[in-house]
């Protein structure tokens, strides 16, 4: 799912010139929203079949913050809303799941700023919590989750139709997604795949929208660093937790006002490969055998100061063979001038390794020529 996300939102947003045409002022100042869910569990692994049990009904709550172009980076998405959600799902097997709980903020991103419909993208970051979880006693047939609290990640494609002055009709697609990172065991996720249909209402004074054409920064690259841990388990479920430590060096490149490119160098420590190598009979050597170096190529997008990277890289030394050599990361960044903080998910595929949780720097950084 996580490669797919990064070629829907790049797609997504790369088209949002084509269909621009501007509007004056915003509907309102903020919205309220409410939307119903219909949809089905996604059996990714042949073992979360079972859960399948019936259609997955939901219901969502939302409050919204209309943007007027302010800032440079709203004039750049079309002058996208940001808001929070808090989102219900019967998640279709009450037995084996039970009720599914989501909060998490999002951006709508317009793919125009026509006054009465267009397309918009909607990504999201939050938390989620699953009523039902694995027990080796009770419920040994849920095989998707091992933790009632887990991290949301949520993407949606919806097209806004305007019913009168201040309301909007939306109907749309989208999924959303349960992962613990590892953290417990076991972890495959929720993919819940559904459509919807929503009512907008806005409120609060309207606000003129800035027309001031944006101005093409200077491309330039720096050179960045950054550390950061994380915890994962590994089989059996009741099994202990083990360190991630990881140091990551990238030099990225500008692409425009919107995003950046970078490659990066990346170092992993993870004390649980040597327990795996040792369970299959395999010699231990010491430090290196919880080593893994990767070379990643990465994608962010710029969002002001909030950056969403997007990482596909492989190993280069890794003893422990049975991951495969690519890995991907999916990354939330928030900058205040050259420091950032940053949360990382790493995958290999569509299984989850660890999230990793860290402070970066940016050590030199210098306009192109």
């Amino acid at each position: 799912m996580r490669p797919l996300l990064f070629f829907i939102l790049s797609g997504v947003l790369s088209i949002q010139n084509i269909f621009a045409r501007h509007d004056d002022f915003t509907i309102g100042k903020y919205s309220w929203s409410v939307r119903g869910d219909y949809g089905f569990l996604i059996a990714h692994r042949p073992t979360l079949k079972p859960l399948q049990e019936r259609h997955i009904p939901g219901f969502e709550i939302s409050l919204a913050k209309t943007s007027s172009g302010v800032k440079e980076w709203e004039r750049d998405f079309l002058n996208p809303s940001r808001g929070i959600t808090l989102a219900f799902f019967n998640l279709g097997s009450q037995e084996k799941l039970g009720t599914g709980i989501a909060v998490y903020p999002y951006i709508d991103f317009p793919l125009s700023d026509k006054k009465n419909n267009r397309w918009v993208f909607r990504y999201g970051i939050g938390l989620g919590w699953v009523e039902k979880i694995f027990d080796s006693d009770s419920n040994i047939k849920n095989a998707a989750i091992g933790s009632h609290m887990n991290g949301i990640i949520h993407f949606d494609l919806h097209f806004e139709q305007k019913l009168t002055e201040l309301s909007i009709l939306e109907l749309g697609a989208g999924i959303t997604h349960y992962s613990n990172g590892s953290y417990s065991i076991p972890n495959l996720g929720l993919n819940i795949a559904t459509v919807n249909l929503a009512y907008t209402r806005y409120f609060g004074e309207k606000t003129a929208i800035d027309r001031t054409p944006v101005i093409a920064k200077e491309k330039f690259h720096s050179w960045q660093l950054y550390v950061a841990g994380g915890l994962k388990k590994i089989y059996p479920p009741e099994g202990k937790q083990f360190q991630i430590a990881v140091a990551s060096f990238s030099r990225m490149q500008s692409i425009g006002n919107k995003s950046n490119w970078g490659i990066n160098l990346d170092n992993f420590y993870d004390n649980s490969l040597s327990e795996k190598m040792e369970r299959n009979g395999e010699e231990l050597k010491g430090f290196t055998d919880n080593l893994r170096v990767g070379l990643s190529g990465s994608y962010e997008l710029m969002a002001g100061k909030t950056g969403l990277l997007f990482n596909m890289g492989f190993y280069v030394y890794s003893r422990w063979k049975e991951d495969g050599n690519v890995y991907q990361r999916i990354c939330v960044r928030q900058y205040f001038n050259k420091m950032f903080l940053c949360m990382n998910l790493k995958t290999h595929y569509a299984r989850a390794d660890f999230v990793e949780f860290g402070i970066g720097t940016t050590l030199s950084s210098s306009k192109q020529h």
